[in-house]
């Protein structure tokens, strides 16, 4: 099987450099990065160090590239860049997707998916999330924080069984990451549930200038957390989203198991100048609520406010 990680960040990094590391002795695999700029230079030079909760190690792949003539195909393309970068990818990887290359989202929202269905109508597009805190150290350098290292994926629309007959080899494959996998038909209440999890956090940790400790701790900040993931959770049964009953509880729960003085994706993002995620995290849910007719006072105002400081 030939894998092509699209983006070098925390999750492509890490994600792609335990499997390659996991399937060191397996020549019918070939793991392919694609990166641009300082970060390929980087691997091409000193390969992909990665610094995760169960040691540190480098890895070589096979191909470092940012030119689809290099690759020329792809049995899968596992899908990691930032939002505001994706599609800029397609455009780039869309010579070598044809009708046998299956395509993996592991990128922050819902949003992604439709985008790659529509313009990778020739794939097979599955949904996916990666539950995994880890970032960029440097270039060509990947640092996970805390143990947490899970992606959960499937497809929508088709059984149990048969997303284990169809995608059952890919399952198998990426548990050699030694990340735990889970393979579903209920792709889309995962990535909600990562969403409602993430988005109010990303949006109150980035607005309010706290780590994710210090806004539970912060009365204020707690409160618009809470009024944010009850929004959240609003709009998604609005759209029909069978999120479990208990998901505001459980995000909050899973937001005090993070290690003291955590920051959010985005709230890194906005403190060294980069660009975030805004539109995807934040933005999406306001157009989601305004379309669907769902009131979401709470998010209008973080959104208003984030806009005036974030670099999108």
């Amino acid at each position: 099987m030939r894998i092509v990680f699209v983006g070098l960040g925390g999750v492509g990094g890490m994600v792609g450099g335990k499997l390659l590391a996991g399937l060191a002795g397996a020549p019918e695999h070939e793991i392919i990065f694609w990166c641009r700029g300082e970060t390929l230079a980087a691997v091409k030079e000193n390969g992909l160090k990665v610094s995760s909760s169960d040691g540190e190690f480098t890895v070589r792949p096979s191909l470092a590239t940012c030119s689809a003539d290099e690759v020329k195909t792809a049995d899968l393309l596992v899908f990691a860049v930032k939002n505001y970068h994706l599609e800029t990818a397609i455009r780039d990887l869309a010579p070598l997707a044809n009708s046998k290359t299956i395509v993996l989202p592991l990128l922050n929202g819902v949003s992604a998916l439709e985008t790659l269905e529509k313009q990778l109508p020739q794939c097979d597009t599955l949904g996916g999330c990666a539950y995994v805190f880890a970032h960029a150290e440097r270039p060509g350098v990947i640092k996970q924080a805390g143990a947490l290292q899970r992606i959960v994926f499937g497809k929508k629309g088709i059984s149990e069984a048969e997303n284990l007959t169809r995608y059952g080899a890919i399952e198998q494959v990426l548990k050699k990451s030694g990340f735990d996998i889970t393979l579903t038909e209920k792709i889309d209440v995962a990535m909600w549930s990562k969403l409602v999890f993430l988005s109010p956090l990303a949006g109150v940790t980035t607005l309010s200038n706290r780590s994710v400790s210090e806004v539970l701790a912060h009365e204020e900040s707690f409160e618009t957390l809470k009024q944010l993931l009850r929004e959240i959770e609003n709009l998604a049964r609005a759209k029909n989203i069978a999120l479990p009953e208990d998901v505001v509880e459980t995000s909050l729960e899973r937001a005090h198991s993070l290690a003291p003085f955590s920051k959010t994706s985005m709230q890194l993002d906005h403190e060294n100048g980069r660009q975030t995620e805004l539109e995807s995290l934040i933005g999406y849910i306001c157009r989601e609520g305004k379309a669907m007719g769902v009131s979401i006072p709470t998010y209008e105002k973080v959104y208003d406010g984030l806009k005036r400081i974030c670099k999108v």
